[in-house]
């Protein structure tokens, strides 16, 4: 073989790999379950947006003009620690509900309001480590009695 067609065939097939490995990533990137249901011991199922990559664990509901009513934002971190969320960018107040691995409740923030500022306040941690955290709307908590050492149940939608 020439040099020449031997370097276009080395170029196609880097292409064609690289083509492989992004077709990969799209397919495999949205392959999380469609809906999760958060039920609460007052008999009222919550359907929840998975938060459990980077980026939405670090922007949550940033930049959105609303949330769906019955609706409300799962973090899912993959171990236990003492996090902090911010409203920072977001459009409209939420609920925030620290959970321990367990999915018992730890801490409830209330009606957070958004922030549009550069410096916004962090809210929580709880006194002990979370797992997960849930964003609803705002009044959702005290509506729903919503409180401290209450357990949650999770339901995956498929």
């Amino acid at each position: 073989m020439e040099k020449s067609q031997t370097t276009r065939v080395g170029v196609l097939a880097v292409l064609a790999l690289g083509l492989l490995m992004a077709g990969n990533y799209f397919m495999t990137a949205n392959q999380g379950p469609e809906a999760m249901l958060v039920n609460f011991p007052s008999g009222v199922q919550l359907q929840v947006e998975v938060a459990d990559s980077p980026l939405l664990l670090y922007s949550g509901q940033a930049f959105r003009d609303a949330m769906p009513p019955g609706w409300g934002m799962l973090f899912i971190y993959e171990r236990a620690d003492f996090y902090r969320r911010t409203t920072r960018q977001y459009r409209f107040p939420v609920d925030i509900i620290w959970l321990d691995e367990g999915k018992r409740v730890l801490l409830i923030a209330e009606n957070v309001v958004p922030c549009g500022a550069e410096q916004c306040p962090e809210y929580g941690p709880p006194q002990e480590k979370a797992r997960y955290v849930i964003e609803t709307h705002a009044g959702f908590a005290r509506r729903e009695q919503v409180t401290p050492g209450v357990d949650l149940r999770f339901t995956l939608q498929l």
